[in-house]
């Protein structure tokens, strides 16, 4: 009933307006609704699904509800924090973050592509700066783990190597000092920054990796990677990442090319400069997380990211490698609703299967 009611009333009035505005709207909005019990109840009357016995996991000695989350790239200013839990999230990555503050690239800077199933992202790491984002989460209650995604300020600034390091590092030590936050994703494949993506080498991200090492972080870390890639370059780059303090890695941002089959032509024509979430992320990010699973998965967590839009994806993503699921355009295209939805569905499809928990069948494609 709830996803009718999305799906062809809400949703076509939000498509009507420009994408940010809505975004803005709905993140202002659903800050709101995390400030008092009684909207935060009302909100887990209708949306809240737990299964203890069924999704819950331990992953790098953090306790997750259950296994999907909000994505990096929705909630850049942590408002969401208080309501999430109760929409149903696991978990949620707040951010990107950066340690300077940047006002985003030229608007329009978000769009929808809706026969691609895919929203057009060119923010370009807008951000209000991690001091003023870490005094806005002290003293916040914290229901769920929360993320902390981490790049570089989008400046010619941080454009040489020696910068852009320094500026992660900056970022990455004033939140392990303030306590915040669960893990850290070290965000190094925002290919709508300044530069472009300057960590997705072996060379370059060995030399960040070596910096963080230094910092003997107190929250696991997980990198978030490009999906663009060869087995042989993700390789490359997953080489270098299991030599350091790094927990698992994340499948992964936009896609950038333009050819993708999966991108609708005719909605290219009309769409500005930017890339893609969604569905022309899908086939990349779960090739990617098989190759990453069945290579690494005794030294790397996998999470998938990408093209998420039913209960049938994420268990995919799960069967494939990865034992958490991120998510925004799904619940873009579907409504809020569809977090509790994938839950159910996952029990279901674990009881049809003959597992007791989430984590039998991860990788179970790949055995």
């Amino acid at each position: 009933m709830i996803h009718a009611l999305y799906v062809q009333f809400i949703k076509p009035v939000f498509f009507l307006f420009d994408a940010e505005t809505i975004h803005d709207s709905v993140t202002s909005f659903g800050e709101l609704l995390g400030k008092f019990s009684i909207t935060r109840f009302l909100t887990a009357y209708f949306f809240f699904y737990k299964n203890k016995t069924a999704l819950r996991q331990e992953i790098a000695g953090v306790v997750f509800p259950n296994p999907i989350g909000l994505a990096a790239g929705f909630d850049y200013e942590g408002k969401l924090i208080q309501i999430l839990p109760y929409v149903g999230f696991g978990f949620h990555t707040i951010g990107s973050v950066t340690y300077g503050s940047y006002e985003g690239n030229a608007k329009p800077r978000l769009g929808r592509l809706p026969k691609s199933k895919s929203l057009l992202v060119n923010k370009g790491l807008k951000s209000t700066g991690a001091k003023k984002i870490i005094r806005k989460l002290k003293g916040m209650p914290i229901e769920i783990p929360l993320g902390i995604s981490i790049a570089k300020t989008n400046s010619e600034k941080t454009n040489t190597d020696k910068t852009g390091v320094e500026d992660y590092i900056k970022t990455a030590e004033l939140f392990d000092r303030s306590g915040l936050g669960t893990y850290y994703e070290i965000n190094i494949s925002c290919p709508n920054a300044f530069g472009g993506e300057p960590f997705t080498t072996p060379k370059k991200l060995e030399r960040l990796l070596v910096q963080l090492d230094k910092l003997s972080l107190k929250k696991p870390v997980f990198i978030k990677m490009p999906i663009e890639l060869t087995d042989h370059e993700a390789d490359e780059l997953l080489k270098v990442i299991v030599k350091h303090n790094v927990v698992g890695v994340i499948f992964g941002n936009l896609a950038k090319d333009r050819t993708n089959p999966a991108l609708n032509k005719d909605e290219l024509t009309k769409i500005g400069k930017g890339n893609f979430s969604g569905k022309p992320t899908w086939k990349q990010s779960n090739r990617l997380i098989a190759f990453t699973y069945k290579k690494y998965h005794k030294k790397l967590v996998v999470v998938g990211c990408g093209g998420v839009f039913s209960a049938d994806d994420a268990y995919h993503k799960i069967k494939l490698g990865a034992s958490l699921v991120q998510i925004i355009t799904g619940m873009v295209f579907e409504g809020p609703q569809l977090i509790g939805e994938i839950n159910r569905g996952l029990v279901k499809l674990l009881e049809k299967d003959g597992y007791q928990n989430i984590s039998e069948a991860v990788g179970t494609l790949n055995k």
